[in-house]
């Protein structure tokens, strides 16, 4: 079994002790009023610092600590702030700091009136400096430090101060293995049922020394009773030391693997929880267990990161002890040049702890040596300053002499002030001179200054009514400038606008032309000439004279012209919809369109066949309302491009009409006659459109048709 166990659990229950004995100074203070307040002001001020360390606010603590170290006036404040520092350097393992601290708490109580509030305080500060040195491993001047907290509080009602000092005299006399007198002491602890922290140390190191002494059914007993507790109490430090102690009981009893577990376990909480002592042991206790198991690399990382933490902590006893396991394991892996410095490292720092321990002693003693000193040097001053008051007393006649002598000389000073006094007289009149002239010199400057200031004033207010103007100007003619390029451009628009226009109407007029063209001669022909060979054809069926074969093949020849001249005047009719081709003449119609006026045009037809089958009054009046929409376009979008497509989709004919031109609002845009004539085609259709535009960014016309 390891013998690194300590106790972890005391400051933070001190701090709340802290705060009730600022009750009690409030109760037995028989002091001034004023001075009273004040104690209880500043009181409500420390009480809110320690709150903070409560509430595990540690850095915020010791910054208020700090600042109110230098606002506070009693010493009663002095020494709280003081104890809060040395506490907050104790959960930071700063050992020197926290003994600083402490020291300087000590010193200071002496000053306090109180006397049960001054024990209190003082017994709280030899606690702290007893937690030091049992840190760095010091455990007789720890121990004296316990025995002094107690002593000084013990003619007292047995509260705080005395059981946390007797708990930590108990974790002392466990280290240096007197597991009676311990065992007795934390025994005594566990009576004291005001504050859980030192119910739960108690329990945790009887544990640990019935684990010491091998009797692991009442050591588990304690430490797992605690450990329950620990974690409904989210006490982190109470479940990896529980679960560290734990630990060492199994490796006790050669069970490694469980004891390896509740290390893991331990080490785990400590990380997480900064809880650098129980980390360093747990390290140590894992690498021992790899030792054993000679598995000596493994077991050397894990003395190396105890190592660490023991020299940035300043934990001597630990640093002694690793020093000593990593020799062996340099030993057994034959390094005798690493065993060797490590022997010696391990030397120096036991050499080191027992001089720390004379130190402290030989300290004390130089202490009470300087006190005797000072003493003895008070003695003196007494003696020298009696010895001052008979010299003064023989100077009280010197001094009239002296009186006399200065009264001469305040005449003869007298005198020459006198003179002085003329001699300044006339100086003063010889400076009024000056300042005279020197009042003239800059009444003219000053005159001058106004006569420039009036010119330039004058200057300026001509001068900004001539810049105004100018800029007014400038910023008509810029206006103009702008009004007639605007008017040039809507000017030229309109131009284009028109021509378009007239293309338009002379491509329309064109189609139109050879249309009529055509239906006049297909009539032309249909009418006459083929009424006059079908008459001619009817009288030969008729006729029944001459030869009948002859007249036969006359006949025959007839019928064929008649055939030709019907076909002919039936290709003369426009090219609309009668031969299945309505898709290819949309296409014929935009690419002559969009030829005549300079823009792109895309049709996409899907599919075609079925297209070109549909009912001749819809594509009718599709075809007009695609005219419709190019014409639109051409004269009011100024687009580049269009883009066409009809899709057939089961009984639903589309018709989407897409250009790039220069778009509308269509909450204010009014229907043209144009529009007006596609909705009513529509609608004739008992189709639906929706119209997608937006300035700049094009139209989209989707239309759609039920073919019933």
């Amino acid at each position: 079994m390891s013998n690194y166990i300590s106790k972890f659990f005391i400051f933070s229950t001190f701090i709340f002790f802290l705060s009730n004995a600022n009750g009690q100074e409030v109760k037995n203070k028989n002091i001034t009023l004023n001075q009273e307040n004040l104690a209880i002001l500043e009181k409500t001020r420390t009480d809110a610092t320690f709150d903070l360390l409560n509430n595990n606010e540690e850095e915020k603590a010791y910054a208020e600590a700090k600042r109110l170290i230098k606002l506070l006036k009693t010493k009663e404040s002095n020494v709280r702030l003081n104890i809060i520092l040395s506490y907050y350097f104790n959960k930071k393992t700063q050992l020197d700091s926290m003994s600083f601290y402490a020291n300087k708490a000590l010193k200071n109580t002496e000053a306090i009136a109180n006397d049960s509030l001054r024990r209190i305080l003082a017994s709280s500060s030899y606690n702290l400096l007893a937690l030091s040195n049992n840190k760095r491993g010091l455990f007789e001047a720890s121990k004296k430090y316990h025995l002094k907290g107690i002593e000084i509080v013990e003619k007292q009602k047995k509260g705080y101060p005395y059981y946390v000092n007797l708990h930590g005299l108990a974790n002392i006399y466990m280290k240096l293995g007197d597991f009676t007198n311990a065992i007795k002491y934390f025994k005594q602890c566990l009576d004291y049922k005001e504050d859980s922290e030192i119910t739960i140390g108690s329990h945790v190191n009887l544990g640990a020394i019935y684990g010491f002494k091998k009797e692991y059914e009442s050591s588990n007993y304690y430490l797992k009773k605690i450990n329950s507790l620990c974690k409904e109490q989210n006490n982190f430090q109470c479940q990896s030391l529980s679960a560290l102690n734990m630990g060492e009981n199994y490796e006790d009893i050669g069970k490694h693997k469980e004891a390896l577990e509740y290390y893991e376990e331990s080490l785990e909480i400590a990380k997480k929880s900064e809880l650098y002592g129980i980390e360093s042991i747990t390290n140590q206790n894992i690498g021992r267990i790899l030792y054993l198991q000679k598995r000596y690399e493994e077991s050397k990382l894990y003395f190396l990161n105890a190592l660490h933490i023991a020299l940035a902590y300043n934990l001597l006893n630990q640093q002694k002890e690793i020093y000593l396991k990593l020799k062996e394991i340099a030993v057994y892996q034959n390094d005798y040049q690493s065993a060797y410095a490590l022997m010696t490292r391990y030397s120096e720092v036991k050499d080191s702890i027992a001089k720390m321990q004379n130190d402290q002693d030989i300290n004390e003693l130089d202490i009470k040596f300087k006190t005797l000193q000072k003493e003895n040097e008070i003695k003196d001053l007494t003696f020298k300053n009696n010895n001052k008051v008979l010299l003064l007393k023989n100077q009280e006649k010197t001094i009239e002499n002296l009186n006399l002598q200065k009264a001469i000389e305040k005449k003869q000073n007298e005198n020459e002030l006198l003179k002085l006094k003329e001699i300044t007289q006339k100086k003063v009149t010889q400076i009024n001179l000056l300042k005279k002239d020197k009042q003239i010199k800059e009444s003219e400057i000053l005159r001058e200054k106004q006569v420039r200031n009036i010119v330039i004033i004058g200057f300026l207010v001509l001068l900004i009514p001539i810049i105004a103007l100018s800029f007014v100007y400038y910023q008509k003619q810029k206006a103009q400038i702008l009004i007639n390029k605007k008017q040039k451009e809507i000017s030229e628009q309109k131009n284009k606008a028109i021509l378009k226009d007239q293309e338009l109407k002379l491509v329309k007029a064109e189609i139109e032309g050879q249309d009529k063209e055509r239906i006049r001669i297909a009539q032309e022909l249909h009418d006459s000439v083929g009424g006059n060979l079908a008459a001619i054809k009817l009288q030969l069926t008729n006729s029944s004279y001459g030869k009948e074969n002859e007249i036969k093949r006359i006949n025959s020849q007839i019928n064929e012209t008649y055939n030709q001249i019907r076909s002919i005047s039936h290709n003369l009719l426009p090219k609309r919809f009668n031969l299945n081709n309505f898709c290819e003449f949309v296409e014929e119609y935009q690419n002559k369109v969009a030829k005549s006026s300079n823009i792109k045009a895309y049709l996409s037809a899907h599919p075609r066949e079925k297209i070109n089958n549909i009912d001749e009054k819809i594509l009718s009046e599709t075809y007009h309302i695609i005219q419709e929409l190019i014409t639109n376009t051409i004269k009011h979008a100024h687009a580049t491009n269009i883009e066409l497509q009809l899709n057939l989709i089961e009984n639903l004919f589309s018709v989407i009409f897409e250009d790039n031109g220069k778009g509308f609002t269509i909450e204010n845009n009014k229907d043209g006659i144009g529009l007006t004539n596609i909705k009513n085609r529509i609608n004739n259709l008992n189709g639906s459109l929706h119209i997608d535009s937006t300035p700049n960014r094009g139209a989209i016309f989707n239309i759609e048709i039920p073919i019933l």
